[in-house]
Order: structure tokens, then C-alpha cells, then sequence
């Protein structure tokens, strides 16, 4: 089902973004940092070459995405940043292109919007940049979306273009209008009688208050009228987006350690990954299309099994080595090295997910994954007996 690409050089990826053809892929290394690796074929995962680096930002780079369209990168960082680069064939190099962002705080993900024309920056600020280019200028200006009450930390993006769903510290996700007039287009497109208010840009269309803790996640389903988001609470919320009524959300308590990442595989099906070091898959086990049960139905990394168990301990001579083995080893209470190795393809927290499509785009065939561990991971969406 996987492939583990060890790639050269890192022991640990905040994140990362592949180009179109999956030849090439790019890695925040935990720095200020992007470093590029090119192959022939992504799937010969041994013969990745470190290309090009890119060092513009002063601080931590927090988020990568590649456009698949225009072949432009977008990062951002901690420093307040982020920067558009577009690749010079005549000087063989990556090349800046400055973003005004107008925030006070780090930047904390960025996402290309389907169409490619603008993208979204979340922050500490409590803003979401929206930035489309200035021809004028020759750079990336910004309008504000605000009326959140803490750091924003993820950002997904409707197909349409125009809507923008986040997921913030303030424990709350949300679903704002990020239509810019003239760069979208203005018919209808099935959402009129969802969001009445769908072209003010800004506007808070709407809020959903059931995670009960920071809000690490969204994702956006391909369909338009589903989403999900998951919390620090390790809670997953579904939501299924009607016409002439309030949305419907699903809330599912998950018995593992939260997810930092989620994505949708289809309308029906979704994976997430976290502090866990392994992939959840959630898929609609029921209901209606207008009233969905969505239900966990496997995990992906079938290596997951528990450890041996720790060996029994009586007495003061016992207890004085369950303390000593605590104290210089850094086990829980009656752990061992063996019941503590991990046993997954990921050694350490899955920071987020990157879907691949078919050559048309209409379907995700496989997805790959990044840890703080340094590997990249690839799972084929097929062996995983989805409808």
C-alpha cells in the first residue's frame, strides 16, 4: 500500500507540496528555509536530487503550496511573510515575487484557490490575507478578512473559487466570502440559497462552535457542500451544507491523539493524520446525501500493533526499577524499549497530507504524507476498498 521515501538530508518536514507531474517536490526542513527535490519518477523514491534552495524568508517557513496551473510556489513564515516564486528557465533559479500581507504576527499557512488567481494566508494576526496579483506594481496585494478572536491555523479553499473555510485557535471554524469582483466569476453556481450573502466579500456565512478546542484542520470536499474539520479535543466534525437551512453537523469523538491534517478523497470518504503517526480513514456509512452518517473505517498503516508487553514488576526492588528506567531512559512507568518502539511507516507526528489526482483531476488516486520525522510516505487510495 506505501512507499517511504526517506528524503536526503532531513530529519524532520514541517510540510510540503508537490508540482503537477510529481517529479518535483518542495519541503519546509524545519528553518527559514524550501528545499526543492526533482526525480524522474516520483515513484522511485531513492533517486531524489536537491536542486535548488529557497532562502528568502527570516524566519520559520510555515507553509508551501504549489500551483499545479501556473507552476507558481507560494510560501510564508514566521517573519510576517510570504513570497510568490516563479521559476526563471533562462537563469535555472526560483525567483520572489514580494506579497504584501499587512500582518503583525507570523503567517501560518497559505493555499492556492482552485483557480490559481489568489491565494489565502492564515496568521496570528486573526486575519486571513486574501492576495491576488498587481500587474501595475509587480506584486501580490491583499484584502482582509477578519472577526476572528485568536490565531487562524488552516485554510481550505470551496471549488468554486469564492468560498474560504478556517479553522482558528479561538476554537472556531468558519466559512467566509472571499469573492473578489472582477477575478471571480458572479453567476449563482448552485450556492444562492445557501450563502444569500455570498458575494461581500468578508462576510462570516457561517460559524460553527462544536470543537471545543483549537481547530488544527479543514479541508473542503470536492463536491462543494461538504466539509470537516478536526480539533486538539481530538473530535472530527462533518458538515453537510443544504439549501434554505442551517447546516448539518456530525461530531465524532475519536479514541486517538488529534489530527493536524485532514482531506477529503471524495465526497463520501476523508483522511486524517496527526499525533498519532498513522492515517484515519472516515467514509458516509449511511444516512442520505442531505443528512450523511459518516463512520471511521480503517486505519491505513496496517504495521500499527501494540508493543510487547512490559515485563511485571513486584515489590521495592520493582518499583525502584520502573523509577530508574522512568528517570534514565525517559519510559512511562512499566514501559520498555520494545512496547514504546513505533511500529508505523511515520516514526513521529504526520504535519499534513497531499492528495494526488488522476490525469483528469476527477479522482484522488493516491496521497502522500509528511512527518516530523523526515519521511514522505505514499498510500494508494485504491487498495483501501472505497466505493
Amino acid at each position: 500500500m506505501t512507499d517511504t521515501a526517506m528524503v536526503p538530508g532531513l530529519t524532520a518536514i514541517t510540510y510540503h507540496a508537490w508540482n503537477a507531474d510529481r517529479t518535483a517536490i518542495a519541503l519546509s526542513p524545519n528553518t527559514n528555509e524550501v528545499w526543492i527535490y526533482m526525480t524522474k519518477k516520483a515513484e522511485e523514491s531513492g533517486k531524489w536530487e536537491k536542486k535548488f534552495v529557497l532562502d528568502e524568508h527570516a524566519g520559520q517557513v510555515s507553509g508551501i503550496d504549489w500551483c499545479p496551473t501556473t507552476n507558481l510556489i507560494v510560501t510564508c513564515g514566521h517573519d510576517r511573510n510570504a513570497y510568490v516564486w516563479r521559476f526563471d528557465d533562462q537563469a535555472n533559479k526560483w525567483k520572489p515575487t514580494l506579497v504584501i500581507l499587512r500582518i503583525n504576527r507570523a503567517a501560518t499557512a497559505v493555499k492556492w484557490s482552485p483557480a490559481g488567481n489568489k491565494f489565502a494566508v492564515a496568521s496570528g494576526a486573526k486575519c486571513v490575507p486574501i492576495c491576488q496579483f498587481d500587474e501595475n506594481s509587480n506584486w501580490w496585494i491583499s484584502k482582509m478578512i477578519k472577526k476572528h478572536k485568536s490565531t487562524v491555523l488552516s485554510v481550505a479553499w470551496c471549488v468554486n473559487n469564492k468560498f474560504l473555510v478556517t479553522g482558528s485557535a479561538d476554537m472556531k471554524c468558519r466559512i467566509f466570502s472571499a469573492y473578489i469582483d472582477g477575478l471571480d466569476a458572479a453567476e449563482d453556481d448552485g450556492f444562492g440559497e445557501v450563502f444569500p450573502k455570498q458575494h461581500e466579500f468578508g462576510e462570516v456565512l457561517a460559524e460553527f462552535d462544536q470543537a471545543k478546542g483549537w481547530v488544527h484542520s479543514v479541508a473542503w470536499a470536492p463536491g462543494g457542500f461538504r466539509l470537516a474539520f478536526g480539533s486538539h479535543a481530538s473530535t472530527l466534525h462533518f458538515v453537510q451544507l443544504l439549501a434554505g437551512s442551517q447546516p448539518i453537523v456530525q461530531n465524532l469523538n475519536c479514541r486517538d491523539l488529534p489530527y493536524l491534517d485532514v482531506q477529503f478523497l471524495s465526497d463520501n470518504a476523508l483522511v486524517a493524520a496527526g499525533w498519532e503517526a498513522n492515517i484515519d480513514v472516515f467514509a458516509v456509512s449511511g444516512g442520505s446525501d442531505a443528512e450523511p452518517v459518516w463512520s471511521f473505517k480503517d486505519k491505513v498503516d496496517k504495521k500499527q500493533s501494540g508493543g510487547a508487553a512490559a515485563p511485571k514488576a513486584g515489590g521495592i526492588s520493582g518499583a525502584r526499577a520502573m523509577f530508574g528506567q522512568a528517570d534514565s531512559q525517559g519510559h512511562a512507568f512499566g514501559a520498555t524499549a520494545a512496547s514504546t518502539t513505533v511500529l508505523t511507516k511515520h516514526k513521529n507526528a504526520i504535519v499534513n497530507i497531499q492528495l494526488v489526482t488522476n490525469a483528469s483531476g476527477a479522482n484522488v488516486t493516491h496521497f502522500t504524507t509528511a512527518g516530523i520525522d523526515g519521511r514522505v510516505c505514499f498510500w494508494n487510495v485504491a487498495s483501501m476498498n472505497l466505493k
